[in-house]
């Protein structure tokens, strides 16, 4: 596993390219979002808005995870020339399109299945959530509010009695737990719909298996991506401290999106994709 944490730094390094699409897109993600605010106010609107949502993050979806299996494959080549290599790595970028081509409608399939599995575990939030609420004592709506600042959170938190702590602690240990387990399942959904080009709602339950055929080196690496996640959440706090320090923490930020894309990526090639001998 160190040799896979290592290969895929190097991999990431030699393939950064693929940050350019990835912060292109979520500023221009941010910006349509911000823009819909200010103009979408009917129900129509609304669902015209979402739907534009969706089918921006399957077209980038479609096209940037292709990129990131083409990245895979280019750091397993050997180059003589650092002019061959350099011209290699420009082409990751001709990718895009590429994946989009293959792969839209699928990743369309997977966006509406990812908001249905979404609404399920924010239904299954609000079960196991109403006995813990009613042990606490307040509204949902009180949480909401709670939750604007954290300013505002910490003086909620301090005005709460022991056993509400305990409660609050409780329900907050029992939603990561869920969330954790439904990330681990779903964590090689994509590169499984990347690589095999089958149905993606079949892939889910294909991915999953393969999950479970090696579950300790899959365990491994998702507790890795849960460590790494920590320790970007743990720097972010220093965010609004400056604004070099802003800056320099959205580099980390984007350069570990891309790591984290590329180390899964790696891994399930390497599991999966060569020993099934799976051909594009």
């Amino acid at each position: 596993m160190f040799r896979l944490f290592k290969d895929s730094f190097k991999a990431t390094n030699e393939g950064i390219i693929l940050a350019t699409p990835l912060v292109l897109f979520m500023w221009l993600i941010a910006l349509y979002i911000s823009f819909s605010k200010e103009v979408v106010d009917t129900v129509p609107e609304v669902i015209l808005s979402g739907v534009t949502i969706l089918f921006m993050t399957s077209a980038f979806g479609s096209g940037w995870f292709y990129m990131v299996k083409n990245c895979v494959e280019f750091s397993k080549k050997n180059f003589i020339l650092d002019e061959d290599k350099a011209s290699e790595s420009l082409k990751l970028i001709q990718a895009l399109p590429v994946g989009i081509g293959k792969y839209f409608l699928k990743f369309v399939e997977v966006s509406i299945f990812f908001v249905c599995l979404t609404l399920l575990m924010a239904y299954v939030f609000y079960t196991i959530s109403i006995p813990f609420i009613r042990e606490m004592n307040f509204s949902f709506a009180q949480m909401s509010t709670v939750l604007n600042s954290p300013q505002e959170t910490a003086n909620f938190l301090n005005t709460l009695p022991p056993e509400q702590l305990v409660a609050l602690f409780k329900l907050n240990v029992l939603i990561m737990l869920v969330s954790s387990i439904f990330s681990f399942l779903v964590m090689l959904w994509i590169p499984e719909v990347i690589y095999r080009k089958i149905d993606p709602i079949l892939a889910l339950f294909t991915s999953i298996k393969k999950i479970f055929v090696k579950f300790w080196k899959s365990l491994g690496l998702f507790l890795y991506f849960t460590f790494l996640n920590f320790v970007i959440s743990f720097l972010s706090t220093f965010v609004f401290v400056h604004p070099f320090i802003y800056m320099i923490m959205m580099i980390i930020y984007f350069y570990f999106i891309v790591y984290m894309v590329v180390l899964l990526f790696s891994y399930y090639d390497r599991e999966f994709n060569e020993s099934d001998k799976i051909e594009e």
